[in-house]
């Protein structure tokens, strides 16, 4: 259904900017069942329904048709966690492909962010009096969401609305639980996916980025409450749900520790078994999530806020050394990176970074690429050489045991 999904270039652009900058991205399923086969109602254990409660056979999110003819895919709305920027989405495509977004009006407007930003306009109160829109002409995210799903499309939101780069998410919004009920209230049968987004560097070229699919939420049923009392409910499930496969730290210590920590054992894990992410849940699961202080239980014999095996500060290892031979070995890309390096420097936070070296980077591979190629007909063997450099120096600096 070409309508519900993310059009072929943008995936293909969004898969080439994120491995180059990050590397394979890996996707760790925390899930128990098959995207066909949601957990039971919270309300009701034993039956079988489908977690919207709408109490009718599911359709596979890749079945032809559905049972009752209604969307030939299953819709699923995809929550995320809000990490990084808008560079969030691209790692959000590594698990859901075909996933289109609530992107802000603003990353649409200008030619060349919609080279690589596609999605559904969001249109905020202030962005109609900055852009001089006609309100009446601008559809609501809710709706426009709801228009995207009912079409059997993959939907991906970032309830935080704004990414940081903190030790717990933001306040979540309403609107991913507002589309959720309005779905199920239309005997739609929607799946929601808590996703969580991990960087061990978030700022760094080559450093680790991690995208974890937690269980489908359990959709509590309405059971003759008031709308806005279920909308809570279900926004209190979501929120739940993304906490436990989001970065969630008591606090800024904890977290700075669990993240040095994930990364140290990441290093010495061996094989493919090697998970950033799944050693930063294991150590943040040792303290504890964020809950408010009053609530969070205290060990026998242990203080309030004493050291734990996670919260006791580490110093990850570093190989400077060898990632100046990496970036040198890429020495043919040279202006590449600066002008990417630059835009970084003007970033306005350190979960900007990423994204404005992209931005900047994109740009200079536009120009210097199609340079490099007319080089080639003159100097072959240097084009040649500069290229394998290129690929080697890129291989070096995501090797495991050193990359960061």
């Amino acid at each position: 259904m070409s309508d519900a999904s993310l059009s072929l270039r943008h995936r293909i652009i969004n898969a080439a900017m994120r491995t180059v900058y990050f590397g394979r991205i890996r996707v760790l399923d925390l899930s128990s069942s098959p995207d066909s086969q949601p957990p039971k109602s919270a309300s009701s254990p034993a039956e079988a329904t489908p977690a919207s409660g709408a109490g009718r056979p599911a359709a596979s999110a890749d079945s032809p048709s559905a049972p009752d003819g209604g969307p030939a895919r299953r819709p699923r709305l995809i929550i995320a966690s809000h990490r990084n920027g808008a560079i969030d989405g691209h790692q959000v495509l590594a698990a859901f492909p075909h996933a289109q977004f609530l992107v802000s009006i603003q990353l649409l407007r200008h030619w060349f962010l919609r080279l690589f930003i596609a999605g559904i306009p969001v249109v905020r109160p202030k962005d109609v009096e900055r852009y001089g829109l006609d309100p009446a002409s601008v559809a609501s995210p809710v709706e426009a969401g709801l228009a995207h799903l009912r079409r059997g499309g993959d939907l991906g939101i970032f309830p935080e609305a704004s990414s940081d780069w903190g030790h717990r998410p933001q306040p979540y919004k309403s609107g991913a639980a507002r589309i959720a009920c309005a779905l199920i209230e239309d005997g739609i049968d929607v799946e929601v996916i808590p996703v969580g987004l991990f960087y061990s560097t978030p700022d760094r070229f080559r450093s680790r980025a991690e995208v974890v699919r937690g269980r489908a939420v359990t959709i509590p049923d309405r059971d003759g409450r008031e709308v806005k009392e279920w909308e809570a409910a279900v926004a209190s499930a979501m929120g739940a749900a993304l906490d436990d496969v989001s970065v969630n730290c008591p606090d800024e210590t904890t977290f700075a520790a669990v993240e040095a920590r994930a990364l140290d054992r990441a290093r010495r894990t061996p094989g493919a078994s090697a998970s950033y992410a799944q050693s930063f849940l294991e150590l943040q699961n040792e303290v504890g999530s964020a809950v408010p202080d009053g609530d969070r239980p205290t060990g026998a014999g242990q203080a309030d806020g004493g050291p734990t095996s996670a919260n006791v500060p580490t110093t990850p290892r570093t190989f400077p050394v060898i990632r100046w031979v990496g970036f040198l070995a890429l020495w043919l890309f040279a202006p590449i990176l600066v002008a990417a390096a630059v835009a970084g420097s003007r970033a306005d936070g350190r979960n900007t970074v990423t994204f404005f070296r992209i931005l900047v980077g994109f740009a200079a591979v536009m120009v210097w690429v199609p340079a490099l190629i007319i080089a080639a007909f003159f100097w072959p063997a240097v084009i040649g050489a500069g290229v394998l450099s290129g690929v080697l120096g890129w291989l070096l600096l995501g090797v495991r045991r050193i990359r960061p």
